[in-house]
């Protein structure tokens, strides 16, 4: 796993929780909307960074024992571990909030609310799920020029497992010069 930085990293996951092509109630806000706020988050600083994701909470009432426990293993194994990355100027520049944004827009989720204020970014989405189902995301967090920590939350309707919900924190902190 790959990352440049933790709210791009935050993004990819919630447009995982998208899929197909339906559309939602169209009650969200406008990329321009999106835009405007994110152009107050800070810009990272180029450098060697680490990221981890920890699973706070997982509940899917419909799967199996042994499938939820698989689920928790890999948390608790590879991701929980974290991995390293170098992020250039280049990376800082072309995944900033721009490509964020331009992410969401050719989704099919809406935005129901994304805030920055000072070092703090709190948002939440509502996408088109697989087989007709809706998937939620929140997620609340800091971005500091040098780390970041977001926690989200998200529900998600599977075929023939019902409503997963987990809860995860994804942390990112420079750790020295790209090496």
């Amino acid at each position: 796993m790959r990352a440049i930085h933790t709210l791009p990293l935050a993004a990819a996951i919630l447009l995982a929780a998208c899929g197909g092509n339906e559309d939602t109630t169209g009650e969200g806000l406008s990329p321009e909307q999106v835009a405007d706020e994110a152009g107050d988050l800070v810009t990272p600083r180029p450098g060697q960074y680490k990221t981890t994701v920890e699973l706070l909470e997982f509940d899917a009432p419909g799967m199996p024992d042994s499938a939820k426990q698989q689920m928790q293993q890999v948390f608790a194994g590879g991701l929980a571990e974290g991995n390293t990355f170098c992020m250039t100027e280049e990376d800082a520049a072309k995944n900033g909030p721009e490509q964020m944004v331009k992410n969401l827009a050719e989704s099919d989720c809406e935005v129901k609310k994304f805030n920055v204020s000072g070092n703090d970014v709190v948002a939440e989405m509502q996408c088109a799920g697989q087989g007709g189902g809706t998937n939620s995301v929140k997620m609340q967090g800091e971005m500091t020029a040098e780390s970041s920590t977001m926690t989200m939350d998200m529900n998600q309707e599977l075929p023939n497992v019902g409503t997963v919900n987990m809860k995860m924190r994804v942390n990112s902190n420079r750790i020295g010069e790209c090496a």
